[in-house]
């Protein structure tokens, strides 16, 4: 799925962990069993035309707020979805 991204003309492909998900962190790190927001995802390594598909899960990584109130980045193969965030998609015409 496509979807708005930036300034609005821009689109991007939904990655499997994105703003606004709930997500549960696990696997070998400190916080594993919290649950937090996702705030923003990016690529590990930025390469041109990156937007245009879809990450694999070690490419990536997810700012993530903490129901602590802490926030830090976690690679995406150590979150799990808890609930989507909703899309709205716009039309392009």
């Amino acid at each position: 799925m496509r979807v708005p991204f930036g300034d609005g003309m821009t689109t991007m492909t939904r990655q499997e962990f994105d703003k606004g998900d709930l997500v549960k962190l696990v696997g070998p790190i400190g916080a594993a069993g919290e649950v937090g927001l996702v705030f923003e995802s990016k690529r590990i390594t930025d390469l041109p035309g990156d937007k245009d598909y879809q990450w694999h899960r070690d490419e990536y990584r997810c700012l993530v707020k903490l129901t602590t109130g802490e926030s830090e980045w976690v690679r995406a193969k150590f979150l799990r979805i808890l609930l989507r965030a909703r899309r709205e998609e716009m039309a392009v015409g």
